[in-house]
């Protein structure tokens, strides 16, 4: 029986599992994605467990090969760069929406999703630092409200697709997070550059934001391979949420 409601299929279910396993690094980039372990896993059928992947290798998130099967895709400072760029072009042009559609509910979900980072920001000082979950999800939410009032649908839909892919690389690389406050600080700067509804401020203020994420995991140029997971970068001012 399918719990998760009569109108999401197996494959669906199938589709967010493995996804939300892939971008918060519990399935680690290039590890073998057998079927067989995949029903245990996740005690869904091998029919829908395959056209789940077949999406997630549409989407970039799975590899396939004829003879290896299936597989996590792996990770690249090349990769990351393409996903940096294209997430700069969709969202800056979804942001240009936004402010031209944004009304007094727009702003108000920016205000209350920055307060959202400020107040784990706050947790992480006293006896209830909160779990990376819990500032990926605020992190998510205001990025998804800056661009709320945005008219295109497929450009939200894009923006979400690769939004993941580069929250993969924060999972899989920056397993602890520092500097909260700091975080905090940047995105109320950011939100504060959206409402006053300059455009090409904004749009400029979004782009060094996104830039943000290649520049922590790779924050020395690594030249395209995984970097150590568990090395400090020279300074934690660098790893930044974006």
């Amino acid at each position: 029986m399918n719990e998760q409601g009569p109108d999401r299929t197996l494959i669906e279910v199938a589709i967010e599992r493995l996804s939300a396993d892939i971008v918060s690094g519990a399935l680690q980039p290039g590890r073998k994605l057998l079927i067989a372990e995949l029903k245990k896993r996740y005690e869904i059928g091998a029919s829908p467990l395959r056209e789940a992947l077949a999406k997630l290798s549409s989407d970039g998130f799975v590899v396939f090969d004829s003879r290896r099967g299936f597989r996590v895709a792996e990770v690249s400072q090349a990769d990351l760069e393409d996903i940096t760029r294209v997430r700069k072009s969709i969202e800056c042009e979804a942001l240009k929406s936004a402010i031209a559609n944004g009304d007094d509910e727009w702003d108000v979900g920016i205000v209350a999703a920055s307060a959202r980072l400020h107040r784990l920001a706050v947790r992480a000082r006293e006896a209830d630092p909160p779990t990376g979950t819990d500032v990926e999800r605020a992190h998510r939410q205001f990025h998804t409200a800056l661009l709320a009032a945005c008219d295109s649908p497929r450009l939200l839909s894009l923006q979400q697709l690769f939004y993941d892919q580069a929250q993969r690389y924060r999972a899989v690389m920056m397993r602890q997070w520092h500097g909260l406050d700091e975080a905090a600080e940047v995105h109320q700067q950011l939100a504060d550059v959206v409402l006053s509804r300059d455009v090409d401020r904004a749009c400029s203020a979004l782009s060094e934001h996104i830039d943000l994420t290649l520049q922590s995991v790779y924050p020395e140029g690594a030249d395209g391979v995984r970097p150590h997971t568990n090395a400090e970068p020279k300074s934690r001012r660098n790893r930044q949420l974006a």
